[in-house]
C-alpha cells in the first residue's frame, strides 16, 4: 500500500499505513524532521500511535478484575508501546486510519487516528473504544524527532516539569514523585504546565502542545529525541488504570506546531 500524502503550502506529511499507521515523515522549510526507519525497527522512527497501552507494560503481564491477562513481550523483558506500532492499519478516509483490535486484544474493541495538517501545525488524533467488555486502556504519541537536521543544526530541548516519577531497577515508574534530575532522560515526568519545546538554532522549533500532564521524555541516543504524551504512566495496568466500560472512547491529541527562524535559509 503507497504512502498517505497530505500536504499544507509547503509542508509535507507522509503516512504509512502498513508499518504502524505511523506518520512516517514530516518535512518543514525542506527539512524532515522525523527519524528514519533503519532496518527492522519498529520502535524508533517516524511519529507512531502508542495503544492499548503505552510504554512498558512489565513482564508483559497484568491481572484485570481478578483474571490474568499476557501479553508478547516485544522489548525484553517488558512488552512496550501497545499494539499499533507493528500493525497495518485500514485506511478508511483522507487521513483517518482505524484498527481493529479483535484478535490481538484480549478484550477487543477499536483504535483510530486522524491527521490533519495545516501550515503550522499537525494535529494527530487518537482514540480507543471499547468493545462488548470493559478493558483498561492507555494512550500516547511517539515522536521520534531528529536530534540534527540536514543542515547540521542540533536539537535543542526545553522542559519544565514539576516533578518526575522514580524507576525501579527494571525501568518501571514506582509512583513514587521525584525532583527532576539532569538528563539524558528515559523518564516519566507529570505537572508538566507549559508546552514541551524543541529547537533547531537557525533552522526551526517545535511546540508539542497536548492536553495530557504525563509525558516520557527519551533523549539518550545521538540521532533522536522522543517527547511522548500519554494519558497515564508507564506499566498503569499494575497499579491504577483507566477503565472504559463498553462502547466507551478515551482521547488524545498531540499538536505538533512550528516556527521557522527568520535567517533560514530557505
Amino acid at each position: 500500500m503507497a504512502l498517505m500524502e497530505l500536504t499544507a503550502g509547503t509542508v509535507v506529511a507522509r503516512i504509512d499505513p502498513v508499518r504502524g499507521g505511523r506518520l512516517a515523515s514530516l518535512v518543514v522549510a525542506g527539512e524532515e524532521l522525523l527519524a528514519p526507519r533503519l532496518g527492522s525497527d519498529d520502535l524508533s522512527w517516524g511519529c507512531y500511535a502508542m495503544a492499548p497501552w503505552a510504554g512498558r507494560l512489565r513482564h508483559g503481564e497484568f491481572v484485570f478484575r481478578g483474571v490474568h491477562h499476557a501479553v508478547e513481550v516485544d522489548h525484553p523483558p517488558h512488552a512496550i508501546h501497545g499494539l499499533g506500532h507493528r500493525a497495518e492499519w485500514e485506511v478508511f478516509r483522507d487521513g483517518q486510519l482505524g484498527l481493529d483490535l479483535d484478535g490481538r486484544w484480549a478484550f477487543g474493541g477499536r483504535a483510530e487516528q486522524r491527521f490533519t495538517l495545516r501550515a503550522d501545525a499537525i494535529d494527530l488524533d487518537l482514540s480507543v473504544t471499547a468493545g462488548k467488555e470493559p478493558m483498561p486502556a492507555v494512550l500516547g504519541w511517539h515522536p521520534c524527532l531528529r536530534r540534527r537536521l540536514d543542515q547540521g543544526t542540533s536539537a535543542v530541548v526545553s522542559f519544565t516539569p514539576a516533578w518526575m516519577l522514580a524507576l525501579d531497577g527494571e525501568g518501571i515508574p514506582t509512583g513514587e514523585r521525584v525532583a527532576p534530575g539532569p538528563g539524558p532522560w528515559d523518564d516519566c515526568f507529570e505537572g508538566v504546565t507549559e508546552a514541551p519545546a524543541l529547537r533547531w538554532p537557525g533552522a526551526l522549533s517545535l511546540r508539542l502542545e497536548s492536553s495530557s500532564s504525563t509525558w516520557v521524555v527519551f533523549d539518550r541516543r545521538d540521532d533522536m529525541v522522543c517527547i511522548e504524551p500519554q494519558t497515564d504512566a508507564p506499566d498503569a495496568f499494575n497499579a491504577s488504570p483507566r477503565i472504559l466500560d463498553p462502547g466507551e472512547t478515551l482521547s488524545l491529541r498531540l499538536t505538533i506546531r512550528w516556527n521557522i527562524d527568520p535567517v533560514h535559509p530557505s
